[in-house]
């Protein structure tokens, strides 16, 4: 058992124990100085759980200490990553990866095709969400896996050590952009004693862990970017501002809800990107559940919201979204008006008001706006308790099937592609939704399109953003850039469109401004 006085030691140590890693040579040559990254997470730490729905904090430290089979370079290019390489035969049905001689587990046990063959394998059948089941859909056998149940043979092989072969049903464009994302092909040691972190094959190994509270990673390969990272978990912007004020922050991220409302320390820089595909703050409004079943209570609620009000509480931190679906054309943001809400309310049969519950994350950005709508909708008749969340409890709210009528929460479509964002929306007949929220409206009409079969039709982008907008199932209230808070001076953190800031990477220069404003420009 490791005491708590050991691991205070072992943070103490962190900086002389990477250094030992990092030592090329005993032979007395000029070496580059040192860096070190502390990094405050204004979040509770994120489970282990590399196959889980997406979450940017969770993603992040996943890159820093895993690696798949190919990466996403900031500029949307897909590079090798454990795979130095692939090839697909000419009719598209079979891909095969070349892995890197050498690949090894932080533990120093080698790490096979067979690794990355399970590391695939492992999301398709979970229970909660059936993300990594859509996005590899293409695979043979993967269309006859079910939720919780045995996997059928799906078309994975590993014929030796460094191959392994993908076969498919059908050519599928988006399969590398697929395999890119952290859970899709990222293998780890499963006995990994630090809690799952220290079980991968990526740039940094976990050498100290506080659970619930700090991690130090140490780099073990060359890389652009810091020699250790210091991660702190921080509940709360007044301890966070604590360590701003002290000097004990280089990088703060995601931020804790509120800290943007005061100036920040001097030496301290608010910095934004544009995220792609778009990222946006979703208020779901449950199909499946009463009284949101009925169309007329998701309209009331529509018609109660000021979008204005919301932007201004962000501090306009976040964009108008024109769409729902990439493509679909903008639509018409549903105006603030009592007596459409009353006209609603007496169409439904719903009387004079109605009473929901909204789950959202406590710690995260839905946290600012949840009492402005609250008070919103309670000025006008409609009801409003709020139900905030964290961990397990949030993650059952958000994706099972009973719980909070109302949803807030920010999300991004896994890909860009139009079915992708409607596949998030429209919930499958059989089995868990795809991405991280369920709407629980449940249609048969956009089957065929979203099965992406070659012999089906394409999708009607437009069609589904008309039944959208008539449906409501979920609303997107704004389009959210990344945002973080960053030391002046020296190094600054690297950053990336899908994924945020990078704490793996340092640059001697932050973009310019235009590149950095967030909200400018695709």
């Amino acid at each position: 058992m490791v005491t708590r006085a050991r691991l205070r030691r072992s943070f103490a140590a962190a900086p002389v124990l990477g250094a030992a890693l990092l030592v090329a040579s005993c032979a007395p040559v000029a070496t580059p100085a040192r860096t070190s990254l502390a990094w405050v997470v204004g979040q509770e730490e994120p489970r282990f759980d590399p196959t889980g729905p997406a979450d940017p904090a969770r993603w992040a430290l996943e890159r820093l200490l895993g690696e798949g089979l190919v990466a996403e370079d900031s500029t949307g290019q897909i590079v090798p990553a454990a795979a130095e390489g692939w090839e697909l035969a000419p009719d598209s049905l079979t891909c095969t990866f070349h892995l890197r001689p050498g690949l090894r587990f932080a533990d120093g046990r080698r790490c096979t095709a067979a690794d990355f063959g399970g590391a695939l394998r492992a999301g398709l059948n979970r229970v909660d969400h059936a993300t990594y089941a859509w996005l590899l859909a293409a695979v043979t056998g993967v269309e006859r896996v079910r939720a919780g149940r045995p996997l059928p043979p799906v078309g994975i092989e590993a014929p030796d050590d460094r191959t392994l072969v993908l076969r498919l049903t059908r050519a599928d464009p988006s399969l590398l952009r697929a395999l890119a994302l952290p859970g899709a092909s990222m293998p780890w040691r499963a006995d990994d004693p630090g809690g799952g972190w220290g079980g991968g094959i990526g740039p940094y190994r976990l050498v100290a862990r506080e659970p619930g509270r700090r991690m130090v990673l140490v780099r073990r390969v060359p890389g652009g970017g810091a020699d250790t990272v210091r991660v702190e978990f921080v509940l709360g912007t007044p301890a966070v501002r604590v360590r701003l004020r002290a000097g004990r922050a280089d990088l703060i991220w995601p931020l804790p809800p509120g800290l943007l409302g005061q100036r920040l320390p001097g030496e301290y820089r608010l910095r934004t990107r544009y995220a792609r595909p778009p990222r946006r703050l979703w208020l779901v409004m449950r199909a499946d559940l009463p009284p949101t079943t009925k169309v007329e209570a998701r309209r009331a609620l529509a018609h109660g919201l000021n979008r204005a009000e919301l932007m201004s509480v962000l501090a306009d931190h976040g964009a108008r979204t024109g769409e729902w679906v990439p493509g679909g054309g903008s639509f018409e943001f549903p105006r603030q008006d009592m007596s459409l809400i009353r006209e609603a309310l007496d169409r439904g049969h719903l009387g004079r008001s109605l009473h929901v519950v909204m789950a959202y994350r406590s710690d995260g950005i839905a946290a600012e706006l949840a009492t402005s709508l609250q008070t919103e909708w309670a000025g006008e008749g409609l009801d409003m308790e709020l139900r905030p969340l964290r961990g397990a409890a949030l993650a059952a709210a958000v994706l099972g099937r009973g719980g909070a009528q109302l949803l807030l929460t920010d999300a991004q479509a896994p890909l860009g592609d139009p079915a992708t964002e409607l596949a998030m929306l429209a919930a499958p007949r059989r089995g868990p939704p795809v991405g991280t929220f369920r709407t629980g409206w449940s249609t048969p009409e956009f089957d065929r399109a979203l099965a992406r079969r070659p012999t089906d039709p394409p999708l009607d982008v437009a069609y589904a953003e008309r039944r959208l907008e008539q449906e409501l199932v979920a609303l997107p209230l704004l389009r959210l850039p990344w945002l973080w808070v960053e030391r002046a001076g020296g190094h600054w953190t690297g950053s990336h469109p899908r994924f945020g800031p990078d704490p793996g990477t340092l640059v001697d220069a932050p973009p310019p401004p235009r590149a950095a404003a967030g909200l400018e420009g695709h």
